[in-house]
Order: C-alpha cells, then structure tokens, then sequence
C-alpha cells in the first residue's frame, strides 16, 4: 500500500522520447551493469545520464526487473528515501517491503538497519534480478542514507544490482569496489558525443541541415556536451544565418547562461561560486595561481572538490595538479564575472599576468595583461620577455604582441619598437608586407630618433642612448642592404659592405644574435667572407663566454655558409654538428632547424655522394617551403636541380627547377632570378639543347657585368656561362670570364669559388690545346681541393678533366707529394666509377668508359654501419672523432675498424682506404 504523499512519477521510468539519438555503445556498456554490485554514472549536469538509463531501462533487454528512484533534496530523510525505495521496487513487480515500512515507522531511528535487513532478505528470496536505479544521487547528503547504501552493497543478495548516477562521486567506498573489479563506472569522457553521434544528433534528432565544418565547430565548442550541443541546436533553429551564429556561438549566450546558472551556480554555496568565477579567469589552473586569484589556501582541496562534484573541471595530468574547465562552461563563468564584478575582472587578469610572468610564462602572461587594457602594463611584461622569446624562435608572436600597443606606448618604449623593427626585417626582408607595414615601420623608428634628440633623451641613461643609437645604425644598414638586394644592385650592396662598420654591441640576445645580420647579409651577397668571419667569431667567444650555446645557433649558421664559401668544408662539417647538435638539445623551432641539413646537402654533393645530397636537399625544401624561407630554398634547390642532372634524372630537374621558379614567384626576390636563369641554362646544355643556352647568353647581361665587376651572388650563373662557351669551344671568351671571376674571388681569399673556377679553367685550356698551362693550373687546383676532398667539381668539368688529369700523373706524378698522387688518381676512379653520370659537356662530350683498377671482390659485403665508419676512415677522422659522430662507444668503434681490417685484407687505416677505393667503395 503506498503512501498516499509518496508521488508515483518519482518511481517512475521516464518515457523516452521519440527521436532519441540511439547511444548503443553506452547501452552496450550498461549491460554489463548485472555482473557487478554497482554501476556508477558520474558526469557534470546535462551531460544525458538520465535519458541514458531511461533508455535502457525501456529497452526491455534487461532479463530482471527494473526499478527507478528519481531523488530530490526531501529525499534525505532515512525514512523518506526507504518509503520511496521500497514503493519502486514494488512498481517494478517485487513483492517486497510489508514488514521493512513497519519498522520504518516506528519512532525508534535505530531499527532503520533492521528494516534494511528485512528489506535485502525479502530481495534475497526473489527468483528474478532486480536492477534498482537511484537518480541525482548528488542530492543526497545525509550521512546515515550513505552509510545505510553501504550496508546494502555489503550484504546485497546476488540478484540486485544498483545503478547510481550523480553529478559527484558519492561517499561509498568505491576505491574498494574498484579494487575489487565489483564497480563498473560510466564518467564524463564516456559521456561526451563523439563525432558521428554530433552529426546524428544535430540532422536526425535535431532535423537541422548543417555543413560538415558547421558540425564539427559545434562539436569542438561543446566538447561533446550534449545540453550545450542542444541548446546550441535550439537556438539554431531561430537564426537564417547557421555559419554566422555557430563562429559566434559562446558560453554567453543566453541560454547556456540560464541554464548554468538556475541548473549548476545557484545550488552552490556563496564561496564556492566565487572561487568558481575567481579562477576562471586563466585557461589552465593549478593551486597556486588559484590561491594568487582567490586568496584562498586551501586551493588544492577546493580543486579536488569541484573535480569530485563534476563541475566541469577537466584533469590536466595524472597527478591532479593541473585543471581546466569545460570551454563552454568558463566562458559563462567569465561572463557572470564581467557583468556582475567588471573591476574584479580587470584585477585578476592582471594578478594571472603577473603570475605567469613570474614563472616565465609569456605566452600566458601577455594575453592576460592584454585583457587589462592597461598598455604601460603590457609594455612592461613585453620588455621583459623578448630576449627569452627571441631566443626560442618566437618572431611573428612578439610582432603581434607589441603591434597591439598604441604608439604614444611604444615612444616611452624605445627598446620595444627597435626590437619590432629588427623581427619584422628578419622575417620579412623582402616581403610585400613591408609595403602594407611601410608607415609604421617609419613611425616607429622616427618615434625612437626623435626621443635621442629631444629634451626628453636626457631622462634615458648615457648608456641607454648609446644602445639605442647603435640599434638605428644597424636599422639604416638593413634599409640600404634591403634597397641593393631587391633593386638587384650589387654595386651599391659591395659599397655597403665595406663602407658599413659593424658595431660592438652590448644588447640583449635578440640585437647580440641579429644585430650582424644585415652587415653579414651585404658581406656575403658581395662575397667578401673574412670580416664576416671575424665577426662571427667574436660574437661566438663572447656567447661561450656568457655561457648560453642558444646564442650560437645563427652564429654557427652564418659561419658555416662563410666556411662552404671559402673552401673550408671539413670545418664546415665539424661546425655543422655543432649545429645539429645545438638544434635538437635546445629545440630551436624552423627555419633555423633546417640549415644543418642544407648544409649537408652542398657538402655532400662536393664530395660526390649524390644519395645524401639528394635526401638532404629535398628535405630542407619540404621543412621550409611553407615558411617561404628562400635563403635554404633556394639553396637547396640549387643542388637537387645538380644531382638530378648529374644523376640524368632530366625529368626530375626540370621539375625541381620549375619548383624554384614558383618559390621564388610567391616573394618577387629580384636577387635569384640570375641564379635560376643560369640553372636553366645548364640544363639545356645537359638536355644537348646548345643554340637555347646561347640565345640566352647572347642576350643576358651579365655577361659584361663578370668582366667589370664580379658579383658573388651571381658567380654560378657566370660560371654557367663560361660553360656554355666551353660548349661553342670559344676558348678565348671562357677564359678571359674566368680570369676576371677568378681575380675578383681571389681578392677576397674565397677559395670555394677560386676552386670552381680553376676546374673550369683546365677544361678550357686542355680543350683549346693549352696542355702545359692546363697542368700548371690542375697542379694548383690539386693543392687547394685536396685537403678539403673536393670531387664533384672535377667530375662536372668532364672529358678535359679527365685528360688532363692523365696528363698530369704521367708527367708530374713523381714531382709531386705522394697525397696529391694518390688525390689524383682517386679522382680518376671517381670518373671510372660513374661512366653512366649525365655531365655537362665542356667542349667534347664525356663519352668514355674509363679502365677501372682491378680489384677482388669482397669474401663478406660491409654492413651499413662498416660503410658510414669507412667514409669516417677516408676523412682521416680518429677512432674518437669517429665514436662522436656516429654516437657510440670507442670500443664499438675499434670493433668495427678490425672488421674492416679483415674483410677489406687490410694491413693499417691507410691500407684500409686504399683497398676500399679500389674496390669502388668510396
């Protein structure tokens, strides 16, 4: 008989509704709920745990009865709860609780165990299982019922189950349950809609017609949270323009707002509520900037409560140290905290400001001082922070950050609007942005001119005014070095070069690092190498000094293109891994992560392994295309288009060419367009397309420019014209291009580029019958190659090298010093070991299949790691070196030298290469 106060729709399944978005692994994931003593759903409000076990429970496919409880805050009473309980299971068809109702209403409170007993040996005897689901747990906060649950989980008979879902954990011991396997838990990560039942809510359930896009901005807004998904969906509903209302769709609108306030705030008590809105304030929280917000203490344990009680707050690490809430979910608590405590919401974005800052956090920081709208503020934090940020890589993020102050800030702020107007010409020195940028980019610079010369200047520190007037030089030598490059007047970027003195700077990182970059940039597109050199080893000694490597990592870039240049390859190599392994230890972020393997590429194709220059190449272009960072595309491109030649993969050239093209299209860079003409030349006379390569070097001016004055950055391009006479056998020409080339590089002591030349110079002069001056000029070109294991710039001269080098070894082999015989005939096997090489054809075509030394073959092949260390070996590098480089172990590296010992027949490291060579394995 039920009590005539006891409302029948409380013990009620609720009707599922039609429509309902069918959930069937969660339905799936239920069914398991009858092999243990409890299934706990916990989750945050409206994220469908009702509707979910209304859904199961109608489903029919439970073989038991099913009995439900839907609690409130009256339930708390003992007697009340059990009233209720008992008239659920009875509308379920248990025919249970006569003699438990009578000892609950009896005046003596301490025969509610009694009853429960009486009520759990009456389950006992049922035939049947009987799942009894208890809904809104949360609601229930009396000790005695938690206690009494517990004493029912303890001693319940095998055929009840009981099904809990609350908003918080409730207190019974579920760590013991858990441990125990007898608790099967549904929480909010199970909760959350994935991407398809998104979609299948919205079009089926919803019946609204959305993109796919539109579907899963919506999905991303609500992380899965079905109310915020279906109030999104209501409200879609009212609107004509979907895309427009969903890129605006936040947690303030209006119903995300009733609804979290009348369903989740107003049942919280008073402090809770301003801790909640308090520490929404940051993306990520932790107890300490919650303290620093809230003044609270106890930050950890109020963060650990709203974890337990489901108030959206998302773990962030397993050790329950960082927090962050629901998207939707913070930014209505950001909007309450606006409207109803504006002044609160500026001072604790600038208390999280500070915060961050203090633990050199700026990504953090700025935005929260940005929120302030206090500009002197943000300036401050900014000044703070740039060298740090500089040093990570962080340009385009400091540029929008000081870009937002207004310009009255950035005039108090000298340093900052330097610092912009360095990062903006390091990334964009040639970009059409500068265009758009032009104006204020003169702002800021006449703003900072006009401080150092007006009464004002005097509040600044002498030391101060020296800073900044250095920083404007520097400033004025980028204008002018930018103006040279992109008018493509090498004349004037040379008159930079020497008539700009680099100044000794006492800066931050940012200026230490960068400040030499527009005097390095005129040094090398002018090809005088030494004071850039110089320089850069000053600025190195003055990092190692400070002891921060994170300084060197544009230093030892700059170098090692100085080093290629002037023909010190090895050390360019060794300079390298230091690079690499700067790059990888510090994390350095693109562009200047790729030049280590641009680097790679040229030297590689120097010494002629073609593999590795061609994998190199490839990917510094893939890492950098979209960056648009065209001194290591252009570079790299420069030798894929060479290998693929080399390699007579024509098809392939033109396609990495045509590549380049299009690169260097997207920046309208005047600078490589000589340097891509004279690639496309080459080709054509590698394709035996010889009057289209003269056409062109009959019309180019460039020509005329090689003979008055020789510009560095277009030494390839005049090289490729010496070529192409080579090609008509005009002998007189070419060789009166490549004294002027010659004379120009060896003003400047570029001996890579002295190199080039003179290979092109025996070619000439073997061809033209000079053969005596040939070999005066092959025995300098030995010399100078030798230490350095030039290969490829004798095999890319072709046929007349190859002549002249026999001629050489037949006639001054027993004059010369044994290394530079043996160079000599190493390069011979080269060209006998690649007969099937596309080269270019420098008067007669390379058509030879030179004798290849006889050699024995191998009893046992090299493995990969035999092969690397007898390159190493070739080198000359020591058991050490070769223990670095690889990274393993001296004694690793013995083991593999001995094996080469033995299978090679070898009786020492010399014997050791000299085998290999003849073998064709170097």
């Amino acid at each position: 008989m039920l009590e005539p106060d006891l409302l029948v729709t409380k013990f009620t399944v609720p009707p599922v509704r039609s429509g309902l978005l069918q959930r069937s692994r969660l339905l799936t994931l239920l069914e398991q709920s009858c092999q243990v003593p409890l299934t706990l759903l916990s989750a945050s409000a409206g994220f469908g745990k009702t509707t979910l076990l209304s859904a199961w429970a109608s489903q029919n496919q439970y073989k038991g009865q099913v009995a439900w409880l839907a609690l409130e805050e009256q339930d708390n009473d003992p007697m009340r709860f059990w009233a209720y309980v008992i008239a659920a299971l009875r509308k379920a068809g248990a025919p249970v609780g006569t003699p438990a109702e009578a000892l609950l209403h009896s005046s003596q409170s301490a025969l509610l165990t009694g009853a429960i007993t009486s009520l759990i040996n009456e389950l006992a005897a049922l035939e049947q299982d009987i799942a009894l689901i208890l809904d809104d747990y949360h609601v229930i906060r009396e000790q005695a019922l938690h206690a009494s649950l517990q004493f029912v989980l303890e001693h319940r008979p095998p055929n009840l189950h009981l099904l809990l879902a609350s908003r918080v954990d409730p207190a019974l011991p579920l760590t013991r349950l858990r441990a125990r396997g007898q608790m099967l838990e549904i929480r909010e990560t199970d909760l959350r809609l994935h991407a398809e039942e998104t979609r299948q809510f919205l079009r089926q359930v919803m019946g609204l017609t959305l993109t796919e896009g539109e579907i899963a901005l919506l999905e991303t807004r609500t992380e899965g949270w079905i109310t915020g998904l279906q109030l999104a969906a209501l409200s879609l509903r009212r609107h004509t323009d979907a895309s427009a209302f969903i890129q605006a769709f936040t947690g303030s609108h209006r119903f995300i707002l009733d609804y979290v306030q009348g369903e989740i705030l107003e049942l919280l008590p008073e402090d809770q509520q301003r801790f909640l809105l308090y520490s929404s304030v940051p993306t990520r929280i932790n107890a300490e900037i919650c303290q620093a917000l809230t003044g609270k203490a106890a930050s950890q344990q109020a963060l650990e409560g709203l974890e337990r009680e489901n108030l959206f707050l998302l773990p962030l690490d397993e050790e329950r140290c960082w927090y962050r809430f629901h998207t939707l979910f913070r930014e209505v608590l950001l909007a309450r905290l606006q409207a109803s405590q504006p002044e609160q919401f500026l001072r604790l974005h600038r208390e999280a400001a500070l915060w961050y800052q203090r633990q050199g956090w700026a990504h953090e920081a700025i935005p929260h001082a940005l929120a302030t709208r206090n500009y002197v503020f943000v300036a401050e934090l900014l000044e703070d922070c740039v060298e740090r940020l500089s040093l990570q890589g962080e340009l385009k993020t400091l540029l929008a950050w000081i870009k937002q102050l207004p310009t009255e800030v950035l005039r108090e702020h000298p340093r900052l609007a330097t610092s912009y107007l360095v990062i903006f010409n390091l990334l964009f020195p040639f970009s059409q942005q500068e265009q758009e940028e032009k104006a204020y980019l003169q702002q800021l610079q006449e703003g900072v001119e006009w401080l150092l010369q007006s009464a004002n200047h005097a509040s600044l520190p002498a030391s101060e005014q020296d800073r900044l007037r250095k920083r404007l030089l520097i400033l004025d030598t980028w204008k002018l070095a930018k103006k040279a490059l992109s008018a493509g007047n090498m004349e004037q970027l040379s008159k930079v070069a020497e008539e700009m003195q680099h100044p000794e700077l006492d800066d931050d990182a940012l200026w230490q690092q960068h400040g030499l970059a527009p005097f390095a940039m005129s040094w090398r597109m002018a090809g005088n190498f030494p004071p850039m050199v110089t320089a850069i080893q000053k600025i190195r000694q003055r990092a190692r000094m400070a002891q921060d490597r994170s300084q060197e990592v544009p230093i030892l870039w700059g170098l090692i293109a100085a080093q290629i240049a002037l023909g010190q390859l090895r050390e360019a190599q060794d300079c390298c891994q230091d690079l690499q392994q700067l790059i990888n230890s510090l994390k350095i972020p693109l562009p200047l992560a790729a030049y280590p393997t641009l680097f790679q590429a040229q030297l590689a194709y120097a010494w002629n392994r073609l593999d590795v220059a061609h994998r190199a190449a490839r990917q510094a272009i893939d890492r950098t295309l979209s960056l648009q960072y065209m001194d290591i595309l252009m570079g790299a491109y420069e030798v894929l288009v060479r290998v693929c030649i080399v390699q007579g993969d024509l098809t392939g050239a033109e396609q990495a060419l045509s590549e380049m093209e299009q690169a260097n299209q997207a920046t309208g860079i005047p600078l490589f367009r000589p340097w891509i003409e004279g690639l496309k030349a080459h080709l054509w006379l590698v394709q035996g397309n010889l009057a289209q390569a003269v056409g062109w070097a009959e019309h180019t001016p460039y020509r005329q420019e090689a003979l008055t004055y020789s510009v560095y950055s277009r030494e390839s391009t005049y090289l490729t014209l010496a070529r192409i006479s080579l090609a008509q056998q005009n002998y007189p020409q070419v060789l009166q291009l490549l004294a002027a080339l010659l004379s120009s590089a060896e003003k400047v002591s570029r001996v890579g580029s002295i190199i080039s030349i003179l290979a092109l110079q025996v070619a000439a002069l073997q061809g033209s019958g000079a053969k005596r001056e040939a070999k005066r000029v092959l025995s300098r070109l030995l010399t100078l190659a030798e230490t350095e294991g030039y290969t490829r710039v004798f095999l890319d001269a072709g046929e007349p090298m190859y002549q002249a080098l026999q001629a050489w070894l037949a006639t001054e082999q027993e004059l010369a010093s044994p290394v530079l015989a043996t160079y000599a005939h190493d390069i011979l096997t080269a060209f006998a070991r690649t007969p099937g090489e596309t080269v270019v054809q420098p008067g007669t075509p390379l058509s030879f299949t030179a004798p290849a030394c006889p050699a024995s073959p191998l009893l046992e092949s090299l493995t990969p790691r035999e092969q690397e260390v007898l390159y190493l070996l070739a080198e000359g590098a020591s058991n050490q070196v070769i223990a670095e480089r690889l990274v393993v172990s001296l004694t690793t590296v013995k083991k593999h030298v001995s094996s080469l010992f033995l299978k090679l027949a070898a009786d020492n490291r010399t014997h050791v290469v000299a085998r290999a060579r003849e073998l064709s394995l170097l």
